[in-house]
């Protein structure tokens, strides 16, 4: 029989219980057991498992080796959970086609990860797509027409919860020719005038207002267009008039053109995946449990809180660093506090 034998998901609910109620007797009341059941309980673990869980002589201190057991166990519990309440629903014939929107911001790879995801966590399942302005998205699901939605942000909703999934540094798309483009950075003042913001005036227009908000604060002032969708014809109008555009990296670029970043700020474009928070689907908190191991979030520390979205639950990429210019993520608000 391995170690690992001895750690199943009764003694993890009892490692999570005691470390929230804070004592064994208040643990023992939670779980409906004895005190003295509970203690052996989990001293006997500790002796096969060749470790200290609880501080004693600490009350009931977490030791380091239990701090790990902790965070697993919750979410062993949980995932635990969500299957057995997927599974029920398979069985009972209750599982829907899952409906997911998207808004015209988001990249079709990333639709296609999380698609793909979805049904290899529950096979033979189905998906049902649908795209529109990013009002239009948010709307359905708050009215709970689909069941999460891919989108950009900000959005302004207290009912719906936000798991950001990909954090890209804006650029400005610029002529190769143009003097500018010798430069490592753009100067901000430099765009005065000559930068257009082409793309998100109809299908989203909060991001337009905080982007022309943003470059106000930078005493820019954004060049007047007509709006357009269309990247071919975005950058067909950077190449044959001159002026400036905003460009997420690893866009495919046409002959002639470039892109530098703004100097002195990161300004950065947020997607995101939405749900309502009492969403109550046990398949979809899966597919949410696996997208932040596959894009590698944690919950951001307390003691430093950088900008976040209106209503986004705090996370962050473990592997994004600090860095020393002003951090801006251009479609999120700051957070209060």
């Amino acid at each position: 029989m391995g170690v690992s034998e001895y750690l199943d998901f009764r003694l993890l609910k009892y490692i999570v219980a005691v470390a929230e109620e804070g004592t064994f007797t208040a643990a023992a009341a939670r779980l409906h057991l004895s005190q003295s059941a509970l203690s052996t309980q989990i001293r006997l673990l500790e002796e096969n498992l060749g470790i200290k869980i609880f501080d004693r002589e600490r009350g009931t201190t977490l030791t380091a080796e239990g701090k790990v057991l902790l965070r697993y166990g919750r979410d062993g519990l949980r995932t635990r959970d969500h299957i057995v309440d997927t599974i029920q629903a398979i069985h009972a014939g209750k599982m829907k086609p899952l409906r997911l929107g998207f808004t015209p911001f988001v990249v079709n790879p990333l639709i296609k990860v999380v698609t793909d995801l979805y049904k290899d966590l529950i096979p033979d399942s189905e998906i049902v797509p649908e795209s529109d302005a990013t009002e239009d998205v948010v709307a359905w699901l708050r009215d709970g027409e689909c069941d999460a939605a891919l989108v950009t942000l900000p959005i302004n909703s207290e009912a719906l919860e936000f798991t950001v999934l990909e954090r890209h540094r804006l650029l400005v798309c610029m002529r190769a020719d143009d003097p500018l483009a010798a430069e490592e950075e753009v100067p901000a003042a430099a765009l005065d005038k000559k930068i257009s913001i082409f793309t998100y005036q109809k299908h989203h227009p909060l991001a337009y207002d905080m982007l022309t908000q943003m470059f106000g604060e930078l005493g820019v002032t954004p060049r007047p267009c007509k709006p357009t969708m269309n990247i071919d014809h975005l950058q067909w109008m950077v190449k044959e008039t001159g002026c400036y555009s905003l460009i997420r990296p690893g866009r495919p670029l046409a002959q002639g053109l470039t892109t530098r970043p703004i100097a002195e700020v990161d300004w950065t474009i947020d997607t995101a995946i939405a749900c309502r928070k009492d969403h109550g689907n046990p398949a979809l908190s899966l597919l949410l449990e696996e997208l932040k191991k596959l894009y590698n979030i944690r919950p951001l520390s307390s003691e430093r809180k950088p900008p976040v979205s209106v209503g986004v639950q705090g996370v962050t990429r473990a592997r994004k660093g600090d860095k020393s210019k002003v951090q801006m993520p251009l479609f999120s608000i700051p957070a209060k506090g």
